[in-house]
Formats: structure tokens, sequence, C-alpha cells
């Protein structure tokens, strides 16, 4: 069972804490897509629990302004279980009640600011625990490009990193314009643009910025079955 409640300061790397300690995370996959001028950046994170003890713990996730949760995830016995929406008293009281039964819950709150904060139970002794998160916001738009942030450092090795961003109809190659990655290029496929990097026993100290140009005299148009998303910069 999982739950998300609603009740919102820069946005911070990810932490699950216990007590005055706090569990770092081993593997972290990110993944970004952008469509027209709204990115939705996805977390995949593999926290480690070093002690001989189950732990309950609270993963920390501070926003930045215009970002919002728009997904919760968390793996149970080898699978992903999607969070769903629920009003904030029902999802602390369905929250007490699974932990007796022994099942693995998470209970996401939007506090004061743009603090999210997640109960996690159980976090296995000498074991790991993946949490899938993910937020949308508006990109922020200078002169003749959107601009997309993304805050890493990290002081402490990750044993698996990675980075992927697919950029839709798109026909300005983006760049990094801020930090170092290497490898991290943009390669057009089709009319979109997309970019990934995999790093081993790394530490992604530096915070990114990818500038992606844009044009006044093009339009966006974008079609998925039924939907379409166009874009049109004044």
């Amino acid at each position: 069972l999982l739950l998300v409640t609603f009740k919102l300061q820069a946005q911070e790397i990810p932490t699950i804490k216990v007590g005055d300690e706090k569990l770092g995370i081993t593997s972290l996959d990110i993944k970004v897509e952008v469509i027209g001028n709204v990115a939705t950046t996805t977390y995949d994170m593999l926290f480690y629990n070093p002690t001989n003890s189950i732990l309950e713990g609270e993963l920390a996730f501070p926003l930045g302004e215009g970002q919002n949760v728009s997904r919760l995830a968390l793996e149970v016995n080898g699978k992903l279980r999607e969070a769903v929406v629920v009003e904030k008293e029902q999802g602390r009281v369905a929250f007490e009640a699974v932990v007796r039964r022994g099942v693995d819950p998470v209970l996401l709150e939007k506090g004061t600011g743009n603090n999210y904060k997640a109960r996690i139970y159980p976090i296995p002794a000498k074991g790991y625990k993946r949490v899938v998160l993910a937020h949308e916001q508006e990109l922020v738009l200078s002169e003749d490009a959107h601009y997309f942030q993304l805050p890493l450092g990290f002081k402490k090795n990750l044993d698996h990193f990675s980075l992927e961003m697919l950029i839709f109809n798109q026909e300005i190659t983006p760049f990094l314009s801020e930090g170092e990655l290497a490898n991290f290029k943009f390669n057009a496929v089709h009319s979109n643009f997309y970019a990934k990097t995999i790093k081993k026993n790394f530490t992604p100290k530096r915070s990114l910025t990818i500038k992606i140009p844009q044009e006044y005299k093009n339009n966006k148009t974008i079609v998925s079955n039924d939907y379409f998303y166009v874009y049109k910069r004044l």
C-alpha cells in the first residue's frame, strides 16, 4: 500500500533520515523528459541500510519553487507499487494499519514551503530499499532558451549513477551550459534530442544546467494517441 497526502527552499538531494543518522543513496538513475516548457524528472533511488536492524526512516525531498511531485513508487517483493492520493488523516491512519499488518507502506506528505517528506518502513537490515519519485516543473525561460537545472552536490561515491534526458520536438541542439559530466552529449533522434551517461563508483559533485535553445518562429506540436500538446513562444 502506498499513499500520498497533501496539507509546500531550493531543491536538494533526497536522503533518508533514521534518528540522527542518514542513509545514503548507493544507486541513482535520473530520467528527464521535456515537452515544450514542461520537464518531468524521475529519480530512481536505492538506499542501503548498513545496520543489523530493520529500520523506519523519513525520506526528505525538498523541491524548488514551481516543482510538484507527480509520482511516488516503492519496490515491494521485487515489483514497483505506485502511490495514490488520499486525504491527510486517512493516509496516516492507513499507514499505521498497514505497518501493523507487516506490509511495506510509504506515506508522502507535503509540508511547509515545498518540502516533501515520506515515512518509509521497513528498510531491511543489511539490505536495500528502492524508491522512485518524480516531479514536474515549468522550465526557466531566459531570452532565447529554456534552462533545466539539476541539483547534485554529492559528497560520497555512488556505486551506480546514470542520467538520461529526452527533449521532444527540438530543432536546435541542447547542451550542458554549467557543470561537468563526461560523455553527456545530445544526439538528434528523429525530431528529438537525447543524451545519456552511466557511471560506476562516481561522485556527482556539481549541479548541472542544461540549455535548450528556442526559436520564436517555431511551434512545438506533439501528438500521442488522442492527446496533443502545442507550445508557442510569443
